[in-house]
């Protein structure tokens, strides 16, 4: 009885039109647009590249070619090509390099050039200024008291390898994936307009299939569960389908935890039925109007989480934390930005934890106000 009834509630899901575009169609839409917006932004701008740069040397200044060196093979922070003044200044004018670093011949003295001002140009400045400063300190160690070079080498040394060690994670921690994350959490809670339909369809002074199967001698609840758990099961394939577009068609990082992620969106996609079930079955109010909720709940709800305003989830952790802990698609997007960004799985399982309290907690409220109901001409 649960599975057949669990197939006729898939088929009827598939056949609404109305709703695959609002679920399906409509997020796929708004994530490419998304991309197109801000997509070029975040490769070009947040996400960090090795920084191509060319060294010119007539004779190789040994300390700042080894500096070089250093900061291409052990921070990858920059991408050296060696090359002569002349095909350097060449490859700096087609764009395939930020800048140079020019070794004069008479002087040994190294000069930066650069075509543009920028982001990367300005760390091409600040490496040169700080060797020429080291250079500097060094030549006055030597000077005064040359048995203290030693000594300068290893606390620089120590510095540097305190500023390595001390990374909190080796995850890309790009601000603008938030929005990606609320786009999924918004899928998510779309969901609630399924679960009114659930709820519609069980009340049976709501639409005529509902007091049909009120006097049809079946347990209600028996009716009730394979409709509930077929509309997670749609919202969960919808979600699902979004995450892999955002990942395999759009190319944007979600992360590498991809079972954790559809446990996210099936916990999400529960949590979005529950709560149009929720709407659904309180009050007498026109399906109309519930429907309006349902829709109110889910853009304010995205809204605290940052799709709308990029960052609005941290002004709210900031003024009203509490908010952040029982918002639906707060505790989604977290939920997911946990995954890609912590190294241990505890942020993760804090905020699944709460999402699924959250759910308990509405379900029971809306079972409660479906046992009390009563209907005096069944």
């Amino acid at each position: 009885m649960f599975f057949r009834l669990y197939k006729y509630s898939i088929f009827q899901s598939v056949r609404d039109k109305l709703l695959l575009f609002w679920n399906l169609v409509f997020p796929v839409v708004l994530g490419t647009l998304f991309h197109m917006s801000f997509g070029g932004y975040v490769e070009e701008q947040v996400i960090f590249h090795q920084i191509p740069v060319a060294y010119a040397a007539e004779k190789e200044e040994e300390a700042f070619g080894k500096l070089l060196k250093g900061l291409e093979d052990d921070s990858e922070l920059l991408k050296v090509q060696t090359a002569e003044y002349e095909k350097a200044r060449k490859l700096l004018k087609e764009g395939k390099v930020e800048g140079i670093y020019h070794v004069e011949p008479d002087t040994g003295d190294v000069t930066l050039i650069v075509a543009e001002q920028g982001v990367n140009q300005t760390i091409l400045n600040s490496i040169l200024e700080q060797y020429q400063r080291a250079s500097a300190t060094f030549s006055k160690i030597g000077r005064e008291n040359s048995a203290g070079i030693p000594a300068a080498a290893a606390r620089l040394e120590e510095e540097c390898r305190y500023l390595k060690e001390g990374s909190v994670t080796d995850a890309s921690m790009n601000n603008m994936m938030d929005s990606f994350y609320s786009l999924i959490a918004m899928t998510c809670l779309m969901g609630a307009t399924s679960g009114l339909v659930v709820a519609s369809d069980f009340k049976a002074d709501a639409t005529s299939l509902a007091a049909r199967r009120a006097v049809a001698g079946a347990s209600r609840m028996g009716m009730l569960l394979p409709d509930l758990a077929a509309k997670i099961t749609m919202q969960f394939l919808y979600t699902a389908f979004s995450i892999c577009y955002l990942a395999f068609a759009l190319g944007i990082d979600l992360g590498e935890h991809w079972s954790l992620m559809f446990l996210t969106a099936l916990v999400g996609s529960a949590l979005g039925i529950v709560i149009g079930f929720l709407v659904g079955v309180a009050g007498k109010y026109r399906y109309g109007i519930k429907e309006g909720l349902c829709i109110c709940i889910m853009l304010v709800s995205s809204f605290f989480s940052g799709l709308m305003f990029q960052g609005m989830a941290r002004i709210v952790e900031v003024y009203v934390p509490v908010l952040n802990q029982i918002n639906p698609a707060t505790l989604i997007s977290k939920a997911l930005y946990s995954l890609n960004i912590y190294d241990n799985l505890g942020p993760y399982f804090h905020c699944m934890g709460r999402a699924a309290a959250l759910i308990l907690a509405l379900g029971a409220a809306a079972f409660l106000l479906v046992r009390r109901e009563r209907y005096a001409a069944v």
